[in-house]
Order: structure tokens, then C-alpha cells, then sequence
């Protein structure tokens, strides 16, 4: 009996001993299974100058939404063709409070050339609007990067002008000189919490490297032209006068040259 207890003892260690690395592996695929996916897809780095003398990097993480307009910023910042490219790009305001620096994005989201590019979310940013209107994040910290989908005031009214068209002269409508509808390639980057900007902006990632850089961008000297209080500009510009229009674009612009030197896209 003594030695049929023994056996049974020996018999049953040895199966735990057996099971037991069993066990371990299912505990282990259940962790990697429960496992909570990168917040971060990739990573996007700007090179910056200040009258072409560097002044450092900004490395921002971008967010693994899967949204078209995180995959937009990358596919600039890494540069898609020609004239679709981040890189000797301008920083062209700073707003009032410094809340947040803007870079001036591309000229054309079509590129230039003969070749049109196509990039994510579409030819301009009509097609980014209900990726803002749905989206979860905001603008609620420094650091926050995000693509200027829509302007946050209403455009000027537009001009009617008379052009000759097949032997005859007929009236079109134009938008005042010096207005410029964003398209989709503008984005900020914050230094403080912004939260009216999550109507007219789609945020698409956040700086995990460089906010001094930023620090040292937004508190540049910038344009405060005389006269933006007076009500003579104000009425101009809610009636489109283009002189208006385009003095209202050199508000808070830097005085110094801001540029993108270098730019791309890792892992």
C-alpha cells in the first residue's frame, strides 16, 4: 500500500510538472491578446530654422486612429511629390495669446507637374469635415498637432467682376485678393489647451520631442498691424474689401523666416 501511495504521489507531481508550462503559455497569449494597441502609428520629425539657423527638432507621435487625415500628414511630412512636401515650408503664424504656432502648409494639394498625386482624404479638405465633426480628440493640452480643415470664420463675401467670354461680356463671382481657403495642409501645433479649435481642426497626433522648439517659435516678434480694432477694417472685411482681407493675413506673422528644413517619417 506504501508503495502504491508513493507511486500515485510521484505519478501526480510529475503531471503538474508537465501542465504547468501549459498553463503559463495560456496565461501568456491571454496577456497578448488583452494587450492595448500602440497609441501611436509612427512618428513624424521637423527640422527648424529661424533665419536659416537650426534651432532644433520636433518629433510628434502620430495617433493610430487609422483616420485619412493622420495618414495625410505623414505622406506630406515624408513628401508625396512635387510641391507635396513639408519640407521648406514656412510657419506663418503665431496667434495672439500663443496658444498655438500654424504652418503654412503646401500651395497645391495636387502637386505640381504633370502628374496629379492623389493624397489621403481627397484634393482638398471637404472630405477631412466629417472626420472633424465625428471625431473623439481635442484640443486639450500643450502639444496637441493638428490639420486645418476649416477656416474658423466665415469667408468674405465674394467679388462679382465682368469677364469677356465667347465674344461677350459676362459677371463672375471671385474671392477677394488675399483670401486663401485652407486646404487640408495647414496644421498647428499648441502650447496650451485650445478647445474652440476642435470645430474647424482634425487633430492627428501630439510632440513627444521638442516643445522648446515650439516655445521658441511662438514667443518670436510677430506683425501687429495698426488699425484692426478700427470699425472702418472691420466692416471692410465682413464685406470682402480685398485690401482688408489682406492685411487681416499678416496678422501675427513672424518677422523672422520660420521654415521646415527637413522633415519625415519612423517608426
Amino acid at each position: 500500500l506504501r508503495e502504491t501511495a508513493k507511486g500515485l504521489v510521484i505519478s501526480g507531481l510529475l503531471s503538474s510538472a508537465v501542465a504547468a508550462p501549459e498553463r503559463v503559455l495560456a496565461d501568456e497569449e491571454q496577456v497578448i491578446d488583452s494587450a492595448p494597441s500602440a497609441p501611436f502609428s509612427k512618428k513624424v520629425y521637423f527640422d527648424v530654422s529661424v533665419n536659416e539657423q537650426e534651432i532644433g527638432r520636433i518629433v510628434i507621435g502620430v495617433y493610430n486612429d487609422g483616420s485619412q487625415g493622420q495618414e495625410r500628414f505623414m505622406q506630406l511630412a515624408e513628401g508625396a511629390g512635387a510641391g507635396l512636401d513639408y519640407r521648406r515650408s514656412l510657419f506663418t503664424f503665431v496667434s495672439p495669446d500663443k496658444s498655438f504656432i500654424k504652418n503654412g502648409g503646401v500651395g497645391s494639394i495636387t502637386g505640381y507637374g504633370s502628374k496629379e498625386i492623389a493624397l489621403a482624404g481627397g484634393k482638398g479638405p471637404r472630405e477631412l469635415t466629417k472626420e472633424v465633426e465625428s471625431q473623439k480628440r481635442s484640443h486639450d493640452k500643450p502639444g496637441i498637432v493638428s490639420l486645418v480643415i476649416r477656416s474658423p470664420e466665415p469667408p468674405p463675401a465674394p467679388e462679382k467682376k465682368l469677364v469677356a467670354a465667347s465674344g461677350r461680356l459676362v459677371t463672375v463671382e471671385e474671392m477677394p485678393k488675399g483670401y486663401v481657403e485652407p486646404n487640408g495642409s495647414e496644421f498647428i501645433m499648441t502650447t496650451q489647451p485650445v478647445p474652440y479649435l476642435d470645430k474647424t481642426n482634425l487633430v492627428v497626433g501630439e510632440v513627444l520631442e521638442g516643445m522648446d522648439v515650439i516655445s521658441k517659435i511662438s514667443n518670436l516678434p510677430t506683425s501687429k498691424p495698426k488699425g484692426k480694432d478700427d470699425p472702418f477694417f472691420k466692416i471692410g472685411k465682413s464685406i470682402g474689401d480685398s485690401r482688408a482681407v489682406f492685411m487681416a493675413t499678416r496678422f501675427g506673422r513672424p518677422f523672422a523666416r520660420v521654415q521646415i528644413t527637413d522633415s519625415g517619417v519612423f517608426s
